[in-house]
């Protein structure tokens, strides 16, 4: 049987893969890009309320996730103060948003899949069924459309996106790699870590993507939006 790495990261880049399919899809049938802002502003919020939170609330407790939101939101205000002062991303507002938007959800999903592979690493896997693997495709796929929409609209280019595909699954590769070798977690430091990508995640999504959608539209369209595409993540995860 295939190392427990292996099989994370296999698992995660072909659901981040088939999510990014699904954005592709999605973007060739949709003309209305405040349309597509707040459905991701939705799922994500969906994802965090529904998924990561509880995560971290199950590693750790209030304190720690309060410190590690806290923590996210300075680090998400000093990266895109640096981001806002490259040289090379002021030439076209439009695609500056959008890919500032998808490498900032590449950076806190990479963060994110670090902890959650020492977690697989460390569970007592003594044989991976298809099920298993299924659930793990499918709890990635919302994570790649989610990922993948901004940049797809920012006109990036497919081999670009595969590498990015291959980023975002190599830190579940280490983690469980790591988690293998130690045998054990510190649940206090990844409730942490991952309480610090809600932070940041979250401020991508109001200041990013849903104040995007509003501006192209109206408070009212983009909320009404966002709300159905949470119940639907919710949903989505709930079935899983």
């Amino acid at each position: 049987m295939a190392q427990v790495w292996v099989i994370g990261f296999l698992a995660t880049f072909v659901g981040v893969g088939i999510g990014g399919g699904i954005a592709t899809a999605i973007y060739r049938f949709k003309k209305s890009m405040s349309t597509i802002y707040a459905v991701c502003a939705g799922l994500l919020l969906g994802l965090l309320s529904f998924e990561i939170v509880p995560e971290a609330l199950m590693l750790g407790d209030w304190l720690m996730f309060g410190v590690g939101f806290a923590v996210g939101l300075i680090v998400y205000e000093v990266i895109h103060r640096r981001f806002h002062q490259h040289p090379l991303i002021r030439k076209d507002p439009y695609k500056n948003h959008s890919i500032r938007t998808g490498l900032f959800l590449a950076l806190v999903i990479s963060i994110h899949n670090l902890p959650m592979g020492i977690v697989l690493g460390t569970s007592d896997h003594a044989e991976f069924s298809f099920a298993f693997l299924q659930a793990m495709i499918l709890h990635t796929i919302p994570e790649g459309m989610i990922l993948f929409m901004p940049l797809i609209l920012a006109g990036v280019r497919f081999n670009v996106l595969f590498l990015i595909s291959i980023v975002i699954a190599v830190p579940v590769a280490i983690g469980a790699f790591i988690g293998d070798l130690i045998g054990v977690q510190n649940s206090g430091i990844m409730a942490l870590l991952i309480s610090s990508t809600v932070g940041m995640i979250y401020m991508v999504t109001v200041k990013e993507i849903l104040v995007e959608s509003v501006r192209q539209s109206s408070n009212m369209y983009g909320g009404l939006v966002a709300c159905a595409a949470f119940l639907v993540m919710g949903a989505y995860l709930w079935w899983l």
